[in-house]
Protein backbone atom coordinates (compact mmCIF):
# COMPACT_ATOMS: atom_id res chain seq x y z
CA UNK A 1 0.00 0.00 0.00
CA UNK A 2 1.05 3.17 -0.12
CA UNK A 3 3.00 5.53 2.63
CA UNK A 4 0.03 6.05 5.17
CA UNK A 5 -1.74 9.77 5.30
CA UNK A 6 -0.55 9.88 8.98
CA UNK A 7 3.07 9.12 7.91
CA UNK A 8 2.90 10.88 4.77
CA UNK A 9 2.17 14.02 7.05
CA UNK A 10 5.56 13.54 9.11
CA UNK A 11 7.52 13.64 5.98
CA UNK A 12 5.65 16.35 4.77
CA UNK A 13 6.14 18.35 7.61
CA UNK A 14 10.00 17.22 8.05
CA UNK A 15 10.54 17.68 4.21
CA UNK A 16 13.41 20.25 3.54
CA UNK A 17 14.50 20.59 7.04
CA UNK A 18 18.36 19.82 7.65
CA UNK A 19 19.13 16.05 8.10
CA UNK A 20 21.28 14.62 11.31
CA UNK A 21 24.34 14.87 8.94
CA UNK A 22 23.90 18.70 8.46
CA UNK A 23 24.14 19.12 11.77
CA UNK A 24 26.56 19.37 14.78
CA UNK A 25 26.43 16.20 17.07
CA UNK A 26 24.85 18.27 19.56
CA UNK A 27 22.44 19.85 17.64
CA UNK A 28 21.20 15.94 16.40
CA UNK A 29 21.00 14.75 19.50
CA UNK A 30 18.94 17.74 20.78
CA UNK A 31 16.25 16.93 18.12
CA UNK A 32 15.95 13.36 18.73
CA UNK A 33 15.50 14.14 22.58
CA UNK A 34 12.69 16.51 21.20
CA UNK A 35 11.13 13.77 19.46
CA UNK A 36 9.99 12.27 22.84
CA UNK A 37 6.75 14.81 22.23
CA UNK A 38 5.84 12.77 19.35
CA UNK A 39 4.92 9.65 20.97
CA UNK A 40 2.33 11.59 22.76
CA UNK A 41 1.43 12.49 26.66
CA UNK A 42 3.70 10.89 28.82
CA UNK A 43 1.12 8.50 31.53
CA UNK A 44 1.87 8.61 34.80
CA UNK A 45 3.56 5.50 36.26
CA UNK A 46 4.28 4.96 39.97
CA UNK A 47 8.00 6.13 40.31
CA UNK A 48 10.69 6.78 38.02
CA UNK A 49 14.46 6.55 39.53
CA UNK A 50 17.54 7.81 37.53
CA UNK A 51 20.31 4.94 39.19
CA UNK A 52 23.89 4.48 38.19
CA UNK A 53 25.39 1.55 38.04
CA UNK A 54 28.52 -0.55 37.58
CA UNK A 55 29.52 -0.77 33.53
CA UNK A 56 32.62 -1.85 31.54
CA UNK A 57 33.65 1.86 31.08
CA UNK A 58 32.80 3.22 34.25
CA UNK A 59 28.76 3.99 35.77
CA UNK A 60 26.51 3.34 33.73
CA UNK A 61 23.23 5.53 33.92
CA UNK A 62 19.41 3.65 34.08
CA UNK A 63 16.54 4.66 34.37
CA UNK A 64 13.74 2.45 36.34
CA UNK A 65 10.06 2.58 36.01
CA UNK A 66 7.00 1.13 37.92
CA UNK A 67 3.94 0.47 36.64
CA UNK A 68 0.92 2.80 37.55
CA UNK A 69 -1.03 1.50 40.04
CA UNK A 70 1.89 -0.67 42.24
CA UNK A 71 3.33 0.62 45.24
CA UNK A 72 6.62 -0.19 46.54
CA UNK A 73 5.41 -3.50 48.66
CA UNK A 74 4.84 -5.35 45.05
CA UNK A 75 8.16 -6.72 44.63
CA UNK A 76 7.79 -9.77 42.56
CA UNK A 77 7.05 -7.36 39.36
CA UNK A 78 8.76 -8.85 36.34
CA UNK A 79 10.82 -7.00 34.52
CA UNK A 80 11.82 -5.81 30.47
CA UNK A 81 15.44 -3.93 29.50
CA UNK A 82 14.73 -1.30 26.94
CA UNK A 83 17.32 0.07 24.22
CA UNK A 84 16.72 3.32 22.69
CA UNK A 85 17.21 3.96 19.16
CA UNK A 86 19.40 7.03 17.73
CA UNK A 87 22.36 5.01 15.30
CA UNK A 88 24.78 4.60 18.52
CA UNK A 89 24.86 8.72 18.11
CA UNK A 90 21.69 10.01 19.38
CA UNK A 91 18.84 8.70 21.46
CA UNK A 92 18.78 8.86 25.46
CA UNK A 93 16.98 8.28 28.16
CA UNK A 94 15.06 11.44 27.37
CA UNK A 95 14.14 10.40 24.55
CA UNK A 96 12.07 7.55 24.63
CA UNK A 97 11.24 8.24 28.25
CA UNK A 98 7.52 8.40 26.93
CA UNK A 99 7.68 5.11 25.48
CA UNK A 100 9.08 3.39 28.27
CA UNK A 101 6.21 4.68 30.26
CA UNK A 102 4.05 3.14 28.09
CA UNK A 103 5.58 -0.75 28.21
CA UNK A 104 5.75 -0.35 31.98
CA UNK A 105 2.19 0.81 32.00
CA UNK A 106 0.96 -1.63 29.24
CA UNK A 107 3.56 -5.02 30.41
CA UNK A 108 2.95 -4.16 34.35
CA UNK A 109 6.35 -4.85 34.09
CA UNK A 110 9.38 -2.59 35.79
CA UNK A 111 11.10 -0.84 32.72
CA UNK A 112 14.89 -0.33 33.04
CA UNK A 113 16.09 1.99 30.13
CA UNK A 114 19.54 2.42 29.65
CA UNK A 115 22.14 5.33 28.81
CA UNK A 116 24.90 3.12 26.91
CA UNK A 117 27.98 4.95 25.36
CA UNK A 118 27.34 6.62 22.30
CA UNK A 119 29.82 7.63 19.52
CA UNK A 120 31.72 8.94 18.12
CA UNK A 121 33.32 9.36 21.71
CA UNK A 122 32.83 5.74 22.31
CA UNK A 123 33.07 3.41 19.14
CA UNK A 124 31.69 -0.08 18.34
CA UNK A 125 31.72 -2.59 20.70
CA UNK A 126 31.23 -0.43 23.89
CA UNK A 127 27.60 -0.18 23.51
CA UNK A 128 27.11 -3.74 23.67
CA UNK A 129 29.45 -4.64 26.47
CA UNK A 130 27.34 -1.41 28.00
CA UNK A 131 24.14 -3.24 27.13
CA UNK A 132 24.76 -7.19 28.43
CA UNK A 133 26.46 -5.67 31.67
CA UNK A 134 23.24 -3.87 32.35
CA UNK A 135 20.98 -7.50 31.76
CA UNK A 136 23.62 -9.27 33.82
CA UNK A 137 23.38 -6.45 36.92
CA UNK A 138 19.45 -6.33 36.82
CA UNK A 139 19.84 -10.05 36.27
CA UNK A 140 21.44 -9.77 39.68
CA UNK A 141 20.15 -7.13 41.24
CA UNK A 142 16.25 -7.89 40.75
CA UNK A 143 15.28 -7.34 44.84
CA UNK A 144 16.80 -4.18 44.80
CA UNK A 145 13.95 -2.85 41.52
CA UNK A 146 11.52 -4.25 43.20
CA UNK A 147 11.70 -7.09 40.15
CA UNK A 148 11.20 -10.58 39.94
CA UNK A 149 14.63 -10.76 37.70
CA UNK A 150 14.05 -14.28 36.73
CA UNK A 151 10.99 -13.21 34.67
CA UNK A 152 13.02 -10.79 32.06
CA UNK A 153 12.98 -9.50 28.69
CA UNK A 154 14.99 -7.20 26.60
CA UNK A 155 13.55 -4.54 23.99
CA UNK A 156 14.43 -2.00 21.74
CA UNK A 157 14.22 0.08 18.81
CA UNK A 158 16.29 0.52 15.52
CA UNK A 159 19.93 -0.02 17.28
CA UNK A 160 18.41 -0.41 20.24
CA UNK A 161 16.41 -3.64 18.68
CA UNK A 162 19.69 -4.76 17.53
CA UNK A 163 21.19 -4.70 20.92
CA UNK A 164 18.23 -6.51 22.10
CA UNK A 165 19.07 -9.57 19.76
CA UNK A 166 22.71 -9.14 20.61
CA UNK A 167 22.68 -9.46 24.20
CA UNK A 168 20.20 -12.70 24.16
CA UNK A 169 23.08 -14.36 21.63
CA UNK A 170 25.61 -13.11 24.47
CA UNK A 171 23.33 -14.29 27.57
CA UNK A 172 22.97 -17.61 25.57
CA UNK A 173 26.29 -17.79 24.97
CA UNK A 174 27.54 -17.15 28.54
CA UNK A 175 24.67 -19.24 30.21
CA UNK A 176 22.73 -16.89 31.25
CA UNK A 177 21.00 -14.32 32.71
CA UNK A 178 17.73 -16.47 31.14
CA UNK A 179 15.67 -14.26 29.06
CA UNK A 180 12.00 -14.57 28.33
CA UNK A 181 11.56 -12.44 25.27
CA UNK A 182 13.51 -10.54 22.57
CA UNK A 183 12.00 -7.55 21.26
CA UNK A 184 12.68 -6.07 17.95
CA UNK A 185 11.50 -2.94 16.71
CA UNK A 186 13.07 -2.60 13.01
CA UNK A 187 16.09 -3.32 14.54
CA UNK A 188 19.73 -2.85 12.64
CA UNK A 189 21.09 -6.12 12.23
CA UNK A 190 23.38 -5.35 9.11
CA UNK A 191 25.36 -2.64 8.87
CA UNK A 192 27.04 -3.36 5.19
CA UNK A 193 23.81 -1.36 3.24
CA UNK A 194 23.34 -4.24 0.76
CA UNK A 195 19.79 -6.12 0.59
CA UNK A 196 17.51 -4.78 -1.79
CA UNK A 197 15.92 -2.58 0.34
CA UNK A 198 18.86 -0.43 0.83
CA UNK A 199 18.14 0.87 -3.05
CA UNK A 200 14.27 0.21 -3.13
CA UNK A 201 13.55 2.71 0.04
CA UNK A 202 17.20 4.27 0.09
CA UNK A 203 15.94 8.06 -0.04
CA UNK A 204 12.63 9.56 0.45
CA UNK A 205 11.23 7.24 3.52
CA UNK A 206 12.96 9.49 6.41
CA UNK A 207 16.03 7.17 7.50
CA UNK A 208 18.06 7.25 4.26
CA UNK A 209 21.03 5.93 2.94
CA UNK A 210 22.77 9.06 3.74
CA UNK A 211 21.81 9.00 7.22
CA UNK A 212 23.15 5.20 7.55
CA UNK A 213 26.56 5.95 5.94
CA UNK A 214 26.70 9.05 8.51
CA UNK A 215 25.87 6.82 11.57
CA UNK A 216 28.30 4.04 10.19
CA UNK A 217 30.99 6.21 9.64
CA UNK A 218 30.89 6.91 13.56
CA UNK A 219 30.62 3.84 15.20
CA UNK A 220 33.06 1.67 13.83
CA UNK A 221 36.55 2.29 13.33
CA UNK A 222 37.55 0.08 10.34
CA UNK A 223 35.14 -1.45 7.87
CA UNK A 224 35.49 -5.03 8.89
CA UNK A 225 33.90 -4.70 12.35
CA UNK A 226 30.82 -4.71 10.25
CA UNK A 227 30.98 -8.06 9.40
CA UNK A 228 31.46 -8.63 13.47
CA UNK A 229 27.96 -10.20 14.94
CA UNK A 230 27.90 -8.47 17.57
CA UNK A 231 27.49 -5.31 15.03
CA UNK A 232 25.23 -7.45 12.43
CA UNK A 233 23.70 -9.97 14.43
CA UNK A 234 22.12 -11.64 10.82
CA UNK A 235 25.77 -12.65 10.74
CA UNK A 236 26.07 -14.70 13.60
CA UNK A 237 26.64 -18.20 12.74
CA UNK A 238 24.21 -20.09 15.05
CA UNK A 239 20.97 -18.49 16.16
CA UNK A 240 19.61 -21.56 18.05
CA UNK A 241 18.60 -21.67 21.42
CA UNK A 242 17.64 -17.80 21.60
CA UNK A 243 14.53 -16.57 23.07
CA UNK A 244 11.33 -16.37 21.10
CA UNK A 245 11.67 -13.48 19.51
CA UNK A 246 8.73 -10.27 18.43
CA UNK A 247 9.96 -8.64 15.24
CA UNK A 248 8.04 -5.46 14.24
CA UNK A 249 8.87 -3.55 11.19
CA UNK A 250 7.65 -1.11 9.09
CA UNK A 251 7.03 -1.65 5.18
CA UNK A 252 8.95 1.33 4.24
CA UNK A 253 12.54 0.74 5.59
CA UNK A 254 15.59 1.48 4.50
CA UNK A 255 16.93 -1.89 6.05
CA UNK A 256 13.60 -4.13 5.60
CA UNK A 257 15.53 -7.01 3.70
CA UNK A 258 18.11 -7.06 6.28
CA UNK A 259 15.13 -7.32 9.11
CA UNK A 260 12.97 -9.66 7.27
CA UNK A 261 16.27 -12.00 6.48
CA UNK A 262 17.08 -12.16 9.94
CA UNK A 263 13.17 -13.28 11.46
CA UNK A 264 13.55 -16.40 8.56
CA UNK A 265 17.20 -17.13 9.93
CA UNK A 266 15.75 -17.16 13.54
CA UNK A 267 13.14 -19.12 12.12
CA UNK A 268 15.29 -21.53 10.71
CA UNK A 269 17.52 -21.96 13.96
CA UNK A 270 13.74 -22.84 15.47
CA UNK A 271 13.96 -19.93 17.61
CA UNK A 272 9.89 -19.33 17.81
CA UNK A 273 9.29 -16.01 16.07
CA UNK A 274 6.44 -13.32 15.09
CA UNK A 275 7.30 -10.99 12.60
CA UNK A 276 4.98 -7.98 12.53
CA UNK A 277 4.75 -5.76 9.29
CA UNK A 278 3.32 -2.57 9.21
CA UNK A 279 1.89 -1.73 5.96
CA UNK A 280 2.20 1.47 5.06
CA UNK A 281 4.44 3.35 8.29
CA UNK A 282 8.02 4.57 8.07
CA UNK A 283 11.09 4.12 10.88
CA UNK A 284 10.52 6.06 13.45
CA UNK A 285 6.42 5.10 13.73
CA UNK A 286 7.05 3.33 16.92
CA UNK A 287 7.69 6.55 18.58
CA UNK A 288 4.76 8.86 16.62
CA UNK A 289 1.35 7.87 18.91
CA UNK A 290 0.46 11.43 19.10
CA UNK A 291 -0.58 11.37 15.45
CA UNK A 292 0.15 7.56 14.45
CA UNK A 293 -2.52 5.07 15.49
CA UNK A 294 -0.12 2.27 14.54
CA UNK A 295 1.77 3.20 16.88
CA UNK A 296 -0.22 2.67 19.48
CA UNK A 297 -1.47 -0.52 17.93
CA UNK A 298 2.36 -1.67 17.65
CA UNK A 299 2.94 -0.53 21.75
CA UNK A 300 -0.53 -3.05 22.20
CA UNK A 301 1.34 -5.66 20.32
CA UNK A 302 4.26 -5.72 22.30
CA UNK A 303 2.91 -5.19 25.88
CA UNK A 304 0.64 -8.01 24.96
CA UNK A 305 3.24 -10.38 23.91
CA UNK A 306 5.70 -9.26 27.51
CA UNK A 307 2.36 -9.92 29.59
CA UNK A 308 2.27 -13.42 27.73
CA UNK A 309 5.87 -14.35 28.25
CA UNK A 310 5.81 -13.41 31.50
CA UNK A 311 2.97 -15.58 32.43
CA UNK A 312 4.33 -18.80 30.35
Amino acid sequence: MPVHPQAQLFLDQTAGQPAAYEMAIDEARAMMDAFNALAGEAPAVASVRDLEIPGPGGPLRIRVYRPAGTTDEVRDLPVTIYFHAGGFVMGSLDSHDTMCRKLANGARCVVVAVDYRRSPEHKFPAPVEDAFAAVQWVAANGTELGADASRLAVAGDSVGGGLATIVSILARDAGGPPIRLQVMVYPDVDWSFASPSWTEYGQGYFVTVDVARWLRDLYFEREEDWSDWRASPVRCPDLSGLPPALLLYPEYNVARSDMEEYARRLEAAGVPTKASMYEGMLMGWWCMGSFIDAANDAVDEVTAALRAAFTD
